[in-house]
């Protein structure tokens, strides 16, 4: 693509030393640069994109997108613009054709339920006969096409790269987790939705939006100023049960809205009749606009009915029919790392979830004890490098619904396993649980999951909590192999082998 095209896109303050070329591509991260392409430097939380301009010029780089004032050669074109971000997000775009413009994107946004909502959505648009895929914190998924994201909502360059390839393989519908930092960093700023879901909004990412109403001006985003500008004319949904939502809707009730509720009240736009939940899935009766839905699914527990409900309003929205969305319930598969149950032959209720915020952590323990398990054993930890104020309520959390808990190492980075496990321990305390009888400190996660295991008996359910899907565990800047689902079911199948082994002999 000619240089003059491409930049015919972006409004800049300043143009220096330009001269027509042909752009091969475009980045913003001075190692993926071949030589050709359009460097935008971008200042990072951490590091300065800026600062790799002379890296990305010896590499090759045809031309220079910046903020700051940076010499450069004066056979370089130069576009000095307000802000990299809404350049990189503008010239991705364009650079992919708008892909976004030619199918339907539905945003969900929230703290806790976007990659459940998205994963349900997408087996209900499928179940419909449309080609349907995903975009999450679990990766992306399109046309028997999957693939791990480093980010929830990847950077606007690789985000539009990926939709152009689901619009060049078919995809007519996209449900895309949109994060609070894609949405500051204007990561979604040129995809054009066409309908946003609001799940909730609980205490997380504060060590950098600072508060909850700084959290909640961010996602409030997607539905005032992103849906808009997309076109998205379709109906945003919305959760009743949440303060946030309830604020939300206050923000954008001149707009097509639907609420949702799991309470039985008929003043919301779907709501359930009746339900039952129990170890083996929900089951009940959920009324939308377009009738009664009768269902039932593998899903466990009052959060994934409010889940469903969520994706079933806007699947309805899209006239999804009522048959195809219950058929599409009944052969779900449960969302990896999301209460997802470790099969064994020890009576064990074993379950592994991504829960890492205190609500969300607190969700999954109540659903747990509501279905009256002998004990319930909690494995968790707190990330490190992240905010340290809900340490000790996820342990207050814990102790509140837990029989027994394990507390060890979740992601700990670049700060000391003992140090975070002492941020929780006072939490602990307060939630009335004696350390060393109650409460068991193993900072190696791996050991902490045998030793639950070890003292899980038949018929208790054992929380592994905090890392759900994920494979790997960050200490220090290095990503090692661990996956707590993995572990688990090794750990028990040496159970197996050892119990076998004793009988034997």
């Amino acid at each position: 693509m000619k240089l003059s095209e491409l930049i015919q896109s972006l409004p800049f303050l300043e143009k220096r030393h330009y001269a027509e070329c042909e752009i091969a591509g475009i980045t913003f991260d001075s190692r993926k640069v071949k030589p050709g392409f359009l460097f935008v430097a971008i200042p990072g939380t951490i590091v300065d994109g800026h600062h790799y301009i002379a890296s990305a010029l010896k590499k090759g780089a045809q031309a220079v997108v910046l903020e700051k004032t940076v010499a450069c050669p004066d056979n370089i074109p130069v576009f000095r613009v307000e802000n990299s971000r809404k350049a990189l997000s503008r010239l991705s775009a364009y650079w992919h054709g708008h892909p976004s413009r030619a199918m339907k994107i539905v945003g969900v946004t929230g703290t806790n339920g976007k990659t459940t909502i998205c994963s349900l959505l997408e087996s209900f648009f499928s179940q419909q006969g449309w080609a349907a895929g995903r975009i999450g914190t679990i990766g992306y998924h399109y046309a028997e096409k999957e693939g791990a994201l480093r980010h929830t909502t990847p950077e606007s360059v690789e985000i539009q790269g990926l939709l152009s390839e689901m619009k060049n393989h078919g995809t007519q519908y996209v449900a895309m987790e949109v994060s609070s930092h894609a949405i500051d960093l204007h990561r979604a700023d040129d995809i054009h939705f066409d309908q946003a879901i609001f799940s909730n909004l609980t205490p997380e990412h504060l060590d950098y939006h600072m508060s909850m109403e700084l959290y909640f001006e961010s996602k409030k985003k997607l539905f005032t100023l992103l849906l808009p500008q997309g076109g998205g004319l379709s109906r945003a949904i919305i959760n009743a049960d949440d303060p946030y939502g309830q604020k939300l809707l206050e923000v954008i009730r001149d707009e097509p809205v639907w609420t949702y509720s799991t309470h039985s009240q008929s003043k919301w736009d779907l709501f359930p009749k009746s339900y039952r939940s129990s170890l083996s899935g929900l089951e009940g009766t959920v009324s939308t606009p377009a009738g009664d839905l009768n269902f039932s699914t593998k899903m466990i527990g009052a959060f994934n009915l409010s889940n469903l409900i969520a994706a079933t309003a806007a699947a309805v929205s899209r006239e999804v029919s009522l048959k195809n969305i219950a058929t599409a319930l009944e052969n779900f598969e449960i969302v990896p790392g999301r209460l997802e149950r470790i099969p064994n032959a020890h009576g064990l209720h074993v379950f592994v979830d991504y829960a890492h915020t205190p609500d969300a952590l607190k969700k999954v323990l109540q659903t747990l004890v509501e279905l009256d398990p002998n004990r319930l054993i909690t494995v968790f930890g707190c990330g490190g490098d992240r905010d340290r104020a809900k340490r000790p309520i996820m342990g207050r959390e814990v102790a509140r619904f837990s029989d027994l808990a394990v507390v060890t190492s979740d992601n700990p980075r670049t700060e000391g396993p003992e140090k975070i496990i002492s941020e929780i321990l006072p939490g602990i305390q307060e939630g009335g649980m004696i350390i060393g009888k109650e409460c068991l400190v193993e900072p190696d996660r791996h050991k902490a999951i045998a030793l639950a295991l070890n003292e899980a008996q038949a018929g208790d359910v054992v929380l592994i909590a905090g890392k759900g899907h994920e494979d790997y565990q960050i200490l220090g800047t290095k990503r090692i192999h661990f996956d707590d689902r993995e572990t688990a079911r090794d750990l028990l199948i040496g159970r197996v082998a050892t119990s076998e082994g004793e009988k034997s002999e």
